[in-house]
């Protein structure tokens, strides 16, 4: 936790998510649909660093299996 009480690793809102990760908005949503492990929640978004960290970790590790966006 940072001096004010709050946690550096939970991220509220679409634009601290989109800004830790450096995406604009309509590739937000796209990792949405992929699978970014977020969650709204009274109609704000939130998220947790290391889930983030962990969910590109996986499929960047992975081989590509569809051919068009290789």
């Amino acid at each position: 936790m940072s001096a004010n009480g709050k946690s550096e690793k939970v991220l509220i809102g679409a634009l601290a998510i989109q800004t830790y990760l450096g995406i604009s908005e309509p590739t937000f949503y796209k990792f949405i649909r992929m699978g970014l492990p977020a969650a709204v929640i009274d109609n704000r978004w939130y998220a947790h660093t290391d889930n983030i960290d962990a969910y590109f970790k996986k499929i960047t590790g992975t081989p590509c299996l569809r051919k068009k966006n290789c």
